[in-house]
């Protein structure tokens, strides 16, 4: 390996030996890189025998990323691949759990509810209050609808709930509340909000069905282990000497738990660096995460604050808008409580010096534009074609198009799909719902199983070949071998899979196999036989060892374990469950109708392909850089600064009100024991922290692009007139009409 080469900043922080440290690390400065340079200083040089190095990050990509980093640079150094641990924040409380169990009020062989089996019992428990309680539901309707718009609001206000249900039990158990204990809450304050009442009924429901079945849910995990820290004070103790040091990454994405759990194990030695960007948490929408954890232990007086401003990422022209996206919000925003909130002043980005290892980038010709469209239709039609021809003229170069919302984006790929058929390579790829990554994993691994689930049905072995043949090298020639696929179909299977020893295979009439043909016959049952045999076993078994013959890249096989173990506690959390049922999920996944592993591509090991154009959402695109990134509907709909504007959230049949951002506000107020007041002043409180997460989503999505930006919007939205967002016409993008 080559020799370590740290800029100055860097340098600064892996001299690092103890105490409290924040790190701001703006985008494309390296994070990773020091981190793990920093983990194998203290492992080589302070850190005792008995002891380990504790690393604490945000996805299981990113736990494989930095495992291997350090691995490498010990064996580069001569050292033992000994001396620290590299978890997720989930991993780590159940780490904490499977030792002390009793402490948290667990059994030992409690069970844990994740992305899939907990997206079940969610639905479980909102179905449960709708029908029982339903016309307490229903009541929230207006009685003044007609029959039409009433079904039309039945069906939104059954979307609306679950999420409202999910915000309640999310945010509850992150202030460590138990259904119980927010009942008593809203008995004490009757008829404060209506929307928290019903979303504590769900989470009634919800830690009902966990309780009686003995499982937990992630959250439920990190609580535990925080119980069993505070429990017992010898075992919090010891688990203190074990990990000295705590480095944890993405730390503007700390939840209350998080900040809790590890401030509990650093309690002793003080030994705490927290990573992070606090102008790029987006998280809020999807966790409890917030900002202001980062923030506020960044302004503790015994905390060291460092910076990792250089960046050689982007163009010179890029770097200075960002800046000057962080300069307005934080000088110019018309909402002095935006100033405050959304942008970081002490994180403006500095190009790389002359010498330096990773140079900026030259910008394009015109590195920056944004473009007025009369409909959205016009806007995605445009950028499509667009990008299309980018990536066309310069196959070397990578392009995006990022979306604020799914729905977006598959109107670009709609359109990207038609200029597709009629060119002589794949330009695109559809990146928005999962990651491509985990789509093509749960495609081949859900063909296993449902060969598995049903084995003797007709043609299964022929749609088993077709599946899994390009991930075979033996079987690549004949994925559509019509010889082969018509001895496939004819066969008994019992015959093929299990033939009794020295029997000869009986062919179809006039059917002549070459040998090539019949060594991929052979190989072909042989898998088959394997597979079968392994689906005897649990399901997470039949995953890993279809994922050991037909995977080869390393985050394919971080993905089929991550998938092997949902899919394991699926089946254990329902006994009923067949592997029918799995290979309908894993189907599911794969054609995009469920989600999986999709809060960033990152998370699933996605590396944008030259030539051709990602589509993904702004948020899921945290972490990866294009060469071109086209920003679509940067307007005042999904980038406002109007607290009194237009929200997403706001429900029309219910005049406008929101119920996740009133039932969270109210639910925070409540927790902290201040007064309630007019809940249109929550509202408001709630929206301007939303201005402020959305400025920080436009900030993420600039810093995408290396070469040039590409802003746009349509003039006209849903019947409405509308602008490009404030922060972009303060910035004077030179805006263009386009046609």
């Amino acid at each position: 390996m080559t020799p370590l080469t740290l800029r100055p900043e860097q340098a600064r922080i892996v001299a690092y030996r103890g105490g409290k440290l924040a790190v701001n690390a703006v985008p494309g400065s390296g994070k990773t890189f020091t981190l793990a340079a920093l983990a194998v200083e203290l492992i080589a040089n302070t850190l005792p025998p008995e002891s380990e190095v504790l690393v604490v990050t945000f996805t299981n990509s990113a736990v494989d990323n930095i495992r291997k980093r350090i691995r490498e640079r010990l064996k580069s150094r001569g050292l033992p691949d000994v001396g620290y641990r590299v978890l997720t924040l989930h991993s780590l409380a159940n780490t904490i759990l499977r030792e002390r169990p009793d402490l948290a009020g667990l059994s030992d062989d409690y069970r844990l509810d994740d992305e899939l089996s907990g997206e079940r019992t969610i639905q479980d428990a909102v179905s449960w209050v709708m029908n029982v309680e339903r016309g307490y539901w229903e009541s929230f309707l207006p009685s003044s609808l007609s029959a039409r718009q009433r079904e039309e609001a039945l069906e939104h206000w059954r979307d609306a709930t679950r999420d409202l249900g999910e915000e309640v039990v999310r945010l509850a158990k992150n202030l460590r509340l138990r259904s119980d204990k927010l009942a008593a809450l809203l008995r004490a304050h009757s008829g404060i909000s209506p929307f928290l009442e019903l979303g504590a009924k769900i989470y009634q429901r919800y830690e009902q069905v966990l309780q009686a079945a003995g499982r937990v849910d992630f959250d439920d995990l990190v609580w535990g282990a925080v119980r069993a820290l505070d429990n017992d004070d010898a075992f919090r103790e010891r688990l203190g000497k074990r990990w000295l040091f705590i480095l944890e990454d993405e730390a503007q994405d700390s939840t209350p738990l998080q900040e809790e759990i590890l401030a509990r194990l650093a309690k002793d030695h003080g030994n705490w660096v927290r990573v992070g960007d606090a102008n790029q948490a987006i998280m809020t929408t999807f966790t409890t995460a917030n900002v202001r954890f980062f923030r506020d232990f960044c302004e503790r007086p015994d905390v060291t604050a460092l910076p990792l401003s250089v960046s050689g990422r982007s163009a010179q022209p890029i770097i200075d808008l960002a800046n000057a996206l962080v300069e307005w919000a934080t000088q110019h925003h018309p909402e002095p409580i935006v100033r405050k909130q959304a942008l970081s002043a002490h994180a403006l980005i500095r190009p790389a010096p002359p010498g330096d290892a990773q140079q900026n980038p030259a910008p394009e010709t015109h590195p920056i534009v944004a473009c007025a469209f009369g409909t959205q239709e016009e806007e995605v039609k445009h950028v499509a074609r667009s990008a299309a021809n980018y990536v066309l003229k310069h196959p070397d170069r990578t392009c995006a198009v990022l979306a604020p919302t799914n729905a977006y984006g598959l109107k670009v790929v709609a359109e990207l799909a038609a200029i597709q058929s009629s060119c002589q390579r794949p330009i695109y790829q559809d990146q928005l719902r999962n990651a491509q990554p985990v789509r093509d994993v749960a495609r081949v691994l859900g063909a296993v199983v449902r060969f598995c689930a049903a084995p003797a049905r007709q043609n299964a072995l022929a749609d088993l070949l077709r599946e899994v043949a390009l991930r075979v090298p033996a079987l690549m020639p004949f994925a559509e071998d019509k010889a082969l696929l018509a001895v496939l179909r004819s066969v008994s299977i019992e015959q093929w899979l299990f033939p009794s020893p020295n029997a000869s295979l009986t062919l179809p009439p006039n059917v002549v196999l070459s040998q090539a043909q019949a060594h991929a016959l052979r190989h072909l049952t042989s898998l088959a036989a394997r597979w079968l045999r392994a689906s005897l076993l649990p399901v997470d078994q039949l995953i890993l060892t279809a994922a050991q013959d037909l995977l080869q890249r390393e985050n394919e096989f971080a993905i089929a374990h991550s998938i092997a173990i949902s899919l394991r506690r699926y089946v254990v959390n329902a006994p009923a469950a067949q592997l029918a049922d799995a290979a309908m999920l894993l189907h599911d996944i794969a054609a995009n109708q469920r989600r999986y592993l999709s809060n960033t591509l990152i998370e699933a090991g996605f590396e944008p392909i030259p030539g051709q154009v990602t589509v993904t959402t702004m948020h899921k695109a945290k972490g990866l850089e294009w060469d071109r990134v086209y920003l679509v509907g940067t307007d005042e709909l999904e980038f406002p600064h109007d607290p009194e504007g237009r929200f997403r959230g706001q429900l029309w049949y219910l005049n406008g009100h929101d119920p996740r951002a009133e039932a969270r506000k109210v639910l925070e107020h409540l927790h902290a024991g201040l007064p309630i007041g007019d809940p249109r002043v929550l509202i408001r409180e709630a929206y301007l922290e939303y201005i402020a997460e959305r400025l920080r989503l436009l900030y993420v999505g600039i810093t995408r692009a290396r070469r040039a930006l590409r802003f746009s919007f349509a003039r006209e939205r849903n019947g409405q007139p509308n602008q490009l967002a404030l922060a972009l016409r303060a910035l004077n993008i030179p805006l263009q009409a386009c046609h």
